[in-house]
């Protein structure tokens, strides 16, 4: 116990002399993923970086010699008078010890920079050394320079920022000698960036793991900047030393307790670390961008805190707000006293349930964003009045979204007190029922905090009996589709001209094939094994849509199912007789309407976005240049921003938007709530995903196996991006199983990246009967089975 200037009386143990900063580590772990993330995309795009090399290399050739020289004799001096400056500064503040470790880490920077040098010269690390070096006449350029490792590492440990003068001399050095490495050609860019990152790291590591000298304030310094701010503390206890990174004292005045936060630099890093994972791991606008400095941080906390006293919340409010040396600030709050909604339980009334939301639309009102209602927040007062424990993490000026998780948040915080019905039911009372439909599509475990997701594991059920009862307040009626009396309709029109086109440039191709010449020639080998993917394709849509529902199908009775989809391939296109097959075999499996409908929507936007996953990795594996034996045109890769650019161009229709906004986001609703259960089902989320990857890989493999029958040894990456371009383009075909369309386009696309035209067309015909044609039979089979087991 010590005794303030202000005979303030100070309760705490005493301050340690050296702390590991959360900060250190949090940067530590950023600086590490920037050096494996430079080193991965260099080795991915080494032709792009040669490219930049010699882009930087002109660029500085017009530079005056004179100036080049000026760095070389900066970089060259520095490096002997700055290791000097700053032993010479830390011996001066009584700091040996750290001294002592800044050399120790300079000396591990460049043994680390020796070891790595040595595997990487070697050939121990291949993959790196085309990435961080190029060839000179003898040798190689040093992949990683020791003398700017070790440099960074010794400032690092030194914590030279803000130092008057020997910050911005390190970076004078430091910059100079970077670039002096790369004009010189000793070095890479890469590698100087890489030697920086590394470093960095280094010391870092050092920091972190010794621990840097306390900077922290003591508690008598605390009161005395808070009695000059104008707080006539009396006594000052510490009570927590660390909650989420800050110090909480307990003030006390003549009439009221004051609580105290003080955040300083050895732990400011905590709360902020947090957050940048939550905001990476959150898109974005979902989550704030944690606070890069505790300025920053103080006037947020201040702002909200006033907010919410100006709103006539009861809040913390703010009672001083000063700065505490250089490195630390303090706030003082005025708590509201009541008891809180984790401890009341299923005691809160229905009048006391009001006020909570009353104050929600208070908040929802003023578009202010509280992030935090959590059960251990919210809080009664004595009074009756609602009130809030923590002025919280939110925003003023809220947007849409961070709004709707404020209001997820606390249908989940009331129903763990009162259940779902009375929740919901307030709720609406106080917000409408637009603003209560709109939380939920956020009712899912990563939109809460930490506290909500603990108390959900005792009440695993709750969240999925709150969707259902927000469904309830807008029950979705099935709609008959209206009988078409039309005779000629522009569909069809549209059908029959575009498969006589496609049948023209079918024709065209088939005139080229010497069928005599193919089936002589041909591998059936191959062809069987074109066959068997085939069948795999089937057993990837029955694993997708089996992991889109909770009631378990039956694997049998799914695969005939989605033969019988191939069937129904022959009279309609393939979306619709797909939706309408599985969507009816799900009814008859016991699931309601909507959910049936739903279910399929989940199995199609995995199957959409495995889709667009290998695309892009195919597109990517057939163009990464010299390393790849296959470049694909500009037509093949320009078809998806075209098909991107229609799709906008449509949605600018005002009778297309109508339709969407009739037909389909109604689907998108109803859909919304299987979607977040199933991704709160990890088995059953790896199942749909995995059957939707089973199913487009075992197309692309049908294809190759095609092309290999006939003799093309053509890339699988390229004849992947083939295939692809022709599902898009027989998807636009509004013929069954889009028929012509697909053989046109993938004939087409195979002759572009190097088959000659026969081959071309006969692998895609192999293919089609394989994918297409031989399952219709077994189609016509199983619905005919499954219709007798009453099964659709």
């Amino acid at each position: 116990m010590s005794t303030a200037p202000s005979t303030v009386t100070v309760i705490e143990p005493p301050i340690p002399d050296r702390v590991r900063r959360p900060a250190d580590a949090l940067r530590l772990v950023i600086v590490l993923a920037a050096l494996v993330a430079a080193v991965a995309v260099a080795d991915v795009a080494v032709g792009t970086a040669g490219a930049l090399e010699q882009d930087l290399a002109l660029a500085t050739d017009g530079l005056p010699r004179l100036l080049l020289q000026l760095l070389g004799w900066l970089g060259g001096i520095g490096i002997v008078v700055l290791p000097l400056a700053v032993g010479a500064d830390l011996v001066v503040r009584a700091r040996p010890l750290q001294l002592g470790q800044a050399l120790l880490a300079a000396g591990v920077g460049a043994l680390l920079v020796i070891g790595l040098r040595s595997l990487i010269l070697d050939g121990h690390a291949g993959v790196v050394l085309g990435a961080v070096t190029r060839p000179l006449r003898e040798g190689r350029t040093a992949p990683l320079d020791a003398v700017i490792v070790a440099l960074v590492a010794l400032l690092t440990v030194a914590d030279i920022v803000g130092r008057k003068w020997i910050w911005p001399l390190a970076i004078v050095v430091i910059g100079s000698s970077a670039v002096t490495a790369f004009l010189s050609g000793a070095s890479t860019s890469l590698a100087v960036t890489c030697s920086l990152l590394l470093g960095w790291a280094v010391g870092l590591a050092f920091r972190y793991g010794f621990g840097a000298t306390s900077t922290r304030p003591p508690g008598s310094e605390v009161a005395e900047a808070l009695v000059a701010s104008g707080v006539p503390l009396t006594r000052l206890e510490l009570v927590d030393p660390d909650d989420s990174g800050d110090r909480r004292y307990l003030g006390q005045t003549d009439t009221l307790p004051v609580d105290v936060r003080v955040m300083d630099r050895d732990t400011f890093g905590l709360a902020s670390g947090w957050r940048l994972v939550r905001l990476l791991r959150l898109r974005s606008g979902s989550t704030r961008t944690p606070a890069l400095t505790l300025r920053a941080e103080l006037e947020h906390r201040t702002l909200m805190g006033l907010t919410l006293a100006q709103a006539r919340i009861p809040a913390p409010r703010p009672v001083a707000v000063c700065e505490v040396g250089p490195f630390s600030a303090v706030i003082a709050h005025v708590n509201p006293r009541g008891t809180t909604l984790e401890e009341l339980g299923t005691d809160l009334t229905d009048a006391q349930l009001a006020e909570v939301w009353s104050m929600a639309g208070t908040l929802q009102r003023r578009r202010v964003a509280h992030r935090g209602l959590a059960p251990d927040v919210v809080m009664m007062l004595d009074d009756g009045r609602a009130g809030l424990r923590r002025v919280g993490v939110g925003d003023v000026a809220a947007d849409d979204l961070t709004l709707r998780i404020d209001t997820a948040q606390l249908l989940t915080t009331t129903a763990l007190s009162v259940g779902p019905d009375r929740s919901v039911t307030a709720a609406v009372a106080a917000l409408g029922v637009d603003e209560v439909a709109r939380a939920l599509p956020l009712l899912q475990p990563i939109a809460l905090t930490r506290s909500t997701r603990t108390a959900l594991k005792e009440h695993k059920v709750l969240l999925g009996q709150l969707r259902e009862r927000i469904l309830q307040l807008r029950p979705s009626e099935e709609q008959a589709e209206p009988v078409e009396l039309r005779r000629v309709t522009l569909r069809g029109l549209v059908t029959v001209l575009g498969g006589g086109v496609a049948a023209y440039f079918l024709l065209t191709q088939l005139a080229q094939v010497n069928f005599s010449q193919v089936l002589g020639t041909a591998k059936w080998g191959w062809a069987l094994a074109t066959v068997g993917f085939a069948a795999l394709t089937f057993a990837g849509a029955s694993l997708a849509l089996a992991g889109a529902v909770s009631t378990p199908l039956r694997f049998a009775r799914t695969y005939m199912t989605q033969l019988a989809v191939a069937f129904s391939g022959l009279v309609a296109p393939a979306a619709i007789g797909n939706i309408a097959l599985n969507t009816r075999y799900l009814q008859k499996a016991g699931l309601k309407p909507a959910v049936a409908g739903a279910s399929v929507g989940v199995a199609q936007v995995a199957q959409f976005c495995s889709y667009f996953v290998l695309l892009v990795l195919s597109g990517v594996l057939a163009g990464t240049g010299a390393r790849a034996s296959f470049t694909p045109p500009p037509v093949l890769v320009a078809v998806v921003p075209i098909v991107v650019l229609v799709v906008l161009g449509l949605l600018a229709v005002p009778p297309v938007r109508r339709l969407i906004t009739g037909r389909v986001l109604p689907q998108v609703r109803t859909a919304v709530p299987q979607v977040l259960g199933v991704l709160q089902h990890p088995s059953k989320l790896g199942q749909v995903l995995g059957g939707a990857l089973l199913l487009d890989v075992s197309f692309v493999a049908a294809m190759v196996c095609a092309t290999r029958a006939f003799g093309s040894d053509a890339p699988v990456a390229a004849i992947a991006v083939v295939y692809f371009a022709g599902a898009i383009i027989g998807s636009a075909v509004p013929t069954p199983g889009g028929l012509g369309g697909i053989e046109a386009a993938m004939s087409a696309g195979l002759i572009a990246i190097g088959l000659d035209g026969g081959t071309a067309v006969s692998s895609v015909l192999l293919y089609r009967i394989a994918t297409y044609w031989l399952p219709i039979p077994f189609g016509w089979f199983s619905l005919n089975r499954l219709q007798k087991m009453q099964a659709i």
